[in-house]
This record gives structure tokens, C-alpha cells and sequence, in this order.
């Protein structure tokens, strides 16, 4: 008996067994100006974005890479900076530096500097920044007033600086004496023990507005509704600070953290004004960037004549140093910031 067509099985996709499946359509044929723009064009037309990266590419080539590469290069001979290039000595100054106890001393300071404006940002800077995210008609004013040491000049700022410290003619002094802090009067600037103390609330001073702004930005990136959500679960102001806000603040952390490292360990105009090209008194105030300068003009003491190569090599250090460091507190604290998100 004949099977109708209607009556035919159906396979699992629905058509028919005896059905065969269509062709699929055919590619649409590329007109004639496709086809000669296609094997004409070169390969810098196809990544037009290449022209807008050049220029780029050349200043950053010209004004950093070049300089880094002829830097380490004349770090290898003996130049007075003045003259045709001396003799080749190799890594003889990188082995002298690493011996130099200068070296080993500005370093410290250095360190014991970012370690204070390290806690002084992520405790009053954020504090301050906490404060000003609230609303009122003032807020914009303080905002002000707190970012504007970090665009000041260094140089205007340490003069500042040292006539207020003055002991004869500053405020400082009179002041603590006013408010029954008179035990609290020295020379600030030629005391040993708080020369360097000096320094740190100067240089704290100086980058307070950055790290607020940067926390005040992140901040106003945390949702309101996790706060609040928090809130109705019971959490108190500490707790959700703790538990929601300072978590979503990992991002301005890390660049905080990085910036302050970077920017400190290469201070120098602002404490060269502050304490001089010795580090004053005896050395107590000496950071990398003072002893780098000193030691290519012969101004740090050392030698009263300039040695251009040895704090090349001083600068190539510290930024091998620099790069280095960097590189691995964005690795740890990225990966901290995945762990949280």
C-alpha cells in the first residue's frame, strides 16, 4: 500500500526522511571595490590606529627609553659629566655605591619616609576624605584648600616652610608657646633627632591632598545600596566601613600605595630647600635624590668635584629599584583587589 506524503515518518529534527536538507545560501559575492581595496591597501591602512599611536610612541621612545639606555651606558666610564667621555671601568661605580655607606643611609631615609607618609595617607588622609564625601555647601571649599599644597611649587613651599619654622622670626614656636605646648619649641631644622620628623610632616603635608582625592574618587564609586543594605542587617557605621566600604576602596588603595612609593623615594626639590644639598645637620636629613644631585655636581660634601657617572649610576639603581618594587605591589595588591571583587 502506498504511503502518502503527508503519512511519511519524521526524523528528530522534524522533516521528513525522505526530505533532503537545503543547501546553505551562498557567501555574498564582494563587489569590485571590496575586492580592489583588499589587495591594495597596505598594511598600514588596515590598522589605521598605528598612525595614532606614533607620535607616542616616538616622544616616549626619545624621551625615556633612549635617555635609560644612554644612561646605563655612561654609568659603564669615568665622566666628570664636563668634556669627552673618560675610561671604561665597567660596574665599578655600582660595586662603590653598594658599599658607600651614604648610599645605604640615604636609602633609609628614604624608606623611613615612604613608611610614614604610608600610614599618615591610608589613616588621615582617608579620614579626611571620609568627611568630605559628605554633603554640605562648604564641602567644595575644604576640597580646595586640602588639594592645593599638591599644586604649589616645591621650591615655594619649602621657603614657606622655613620661615615658619624659623625660631626667631616663624609662628611655629609662638604658637605652641600660646597654647601651652612650649615644650614642644627647638630649631626644628638643625635639631638631630627632629630634623627628619620635620621633613616627614612637611612631605605629609605636601602629598595629603593626592591621597585624598584619590580615596575621595573611590569613595563615591561605592554603591549606596550595600551600605544600606548593611545597615538593615544590623552592621554599625565601623562594621560597614570595615566590611563594605574599605573592601571597595582596594583599587584607590593601590594607587595610592604606588604613587607615595614612587613619588617619595624620588623626592628632592622640597627637602633640598628644606635642609640643603648635605642633608642637614650632619646628614640626618639625606635622602636618594639629594645624594644623586650632589654627587653629579659636587655639591654633597663628598667630593668638591662632580662625578657625572657615579650618580648616573645611583640614578640607574634607584630606578631599577623603582621599576622593580612597582611592578610587584601592582602583581600583590591586583591580586588582592580580584580576591575582594
Amino acid at each position: 500500500m502506498a504511503v502518502r506524503p503527508a503519512e511519511r515518518q519524521t526524523t528528530d529534527n522534524g522533516r521528513g526522511s525522505g526530505d533532503r536538507a537545503p543547501f546553505p545560501p551562498a557567501p555574498p559575492t564582494p563587489s569590485r571595490f571590496e575586492r580592489e581595496s583588499a589587495t591594495t591597501r597596505s598594511p598600514w591602512q588596515r590598522v589605521p590606529y598605528v598612525w595614532f599611536l606614533l607620535p607616542a610612541l616616538v616622544g616616549y621612545g626619545t624621551f625615556f627609553v633612549y635617555p635609560t639606555i644612554r644612561a646605563f651606558y655612561l654609568s659603564l666610564f669615568d665622566w666628570t659629566g664636563v668634556g669627552p667621555i673618560g675610561d671604561f671601568v665597567g660596574l665599578q661605580h655600582f660595586g662603590e655605591l653598594l658599599r658607600s655607606d651614604r648610599f645605604w643611609a640615604a636609602a633609609l631615609h628614604s624608606g623611613q619616609l615612604f613608611l610614614f607618609i604610608f600610614i599618615f595617607q591610608n589613616t588621615v588622609s582617608l579620614g579626611l576624605a571620609l568627611m568630605l564625601n559628605r554633603r554640605s555647601r562648604m564641602t567644595h571649599i575644604y576640597r580646595a584648600i586640602i588639594f592645593l599644597p599638591v599644586i604649589m611649587s616645591a621650591v615655594a613651599t619649602g621657603i614657606i616652610w622655613i620661615l615658619m619654622l624659623d625660631p626667631i622670626i616663624g609662628i611655629v614656636n609662638p604658637v605652641l608657646r600660646d597654647v601651652g605646648l612650649g615644650w614642644l619649641q627647638r630649631e626644628w631644622q638643625a635639631d638631630q633627632d627632629w630634623a627628619m620628623r620635620t621633613v616627614m610632616l612637611v612631605q605629609a603635608w605636601q602629598w595629603n591632598g593626592m591621597a585624598v582625592v584619590l580615596y575621595l574618587a573611590g569613595l563615591q564609586n561605592v554603591p549606596e545600596d550595600l551600605k544600606h543594605a548593611a545597615m538593615i542587617d544590623g552592621a554599625r557605621r565601623w562594621q560597614v566601613f570595615r566590611d563594605v566600604v574599605f573592601p571597595m576602596l582596594a583599587p584607590a588603595f593601590t594607587v595610592v600605595t604606588v604613587l607615595s612609593f614612587i613619588l617619595i623615594f624620588r623626592a628632592f626639590d622640597l627637602i633640598y630647600v628644606l635642609t640643603g644639598p648635605l642633608g642637614a645637620p650632619d646628614g640626618a636629613t639625606l635622602v636618594i635624590g639629594v645624594l644623586i644631585y650632589g654627587d653629579a655636581f659636587g655639591t654633597s660634601g663628598y667630593s668638591s668635584q662632580p662625578h657625572m657617572s657615579y650618580a648616573i649610576a645611583e640614578g640607574v639603581t634607584l630606578f631599577a629599584f623603582l621599576a622593580g618594587v612597582s611592578a610587584l605591589l601592582v602583581s600583590l595588591l591586583g591580586r588582592r583587589e580580584e580576591a575582594i571583587h
